[in-house]
């Protein structure tokens, strides 16, 4: 009995994350659906107001920084250092990181609202 009562238990916990799910994805495509920017924390060199992103000029210049140094092949260790010697800030941390330098490559230029489908 103790074993059948955990399972169900288990069974009503999944159902209820799914259901929060089903709730956040839906209040996010209603909020994309009515205009503005409802997916997450923004991109490096963008910053949500008021529901829409708003470029940020010192980190644009940070990431055609750091566009360039990619396209002339420097890796991204050296671009995390060129980036700290620039004064250019990272937007969470005191320092820059090579995974952080390649989430921000990864957006295209100009980064353009997409909405997720799923």
């Amino acid at each position: 009995m103790r074993t059948a009562m955990r399972q169900m238990m288990c069974v009503f916990s999944e159902l209820e994350h799914s259901m929060i799910v089903a709730r956040l994805r839906a209040g996010r495509k209603e909020k994309a659906v009515q205009g503005g920017y409802a997916y997450g924390a923004p991109p490096y060199g963008w910053q949500a107001v008021a529901g829409e992103l708003v470029e940020q000029p010192v980190e644009q210049v940070g990431l055609a920084r750091a566009r360039e140094l990619r396209a002339a092949g420097a890796s991204l260790r050296e671009i995390c250092r060129h980036l700290q010697a620039e004064h250019f800030p990272p937007r969470r941390s005191d320092r820059w990181h090579p995974e952080a330098v390649r989430r921000m490559l990864q957006h295209e230029a100009p980064y353009t609202l997409r909405p997720r489908t799923t």
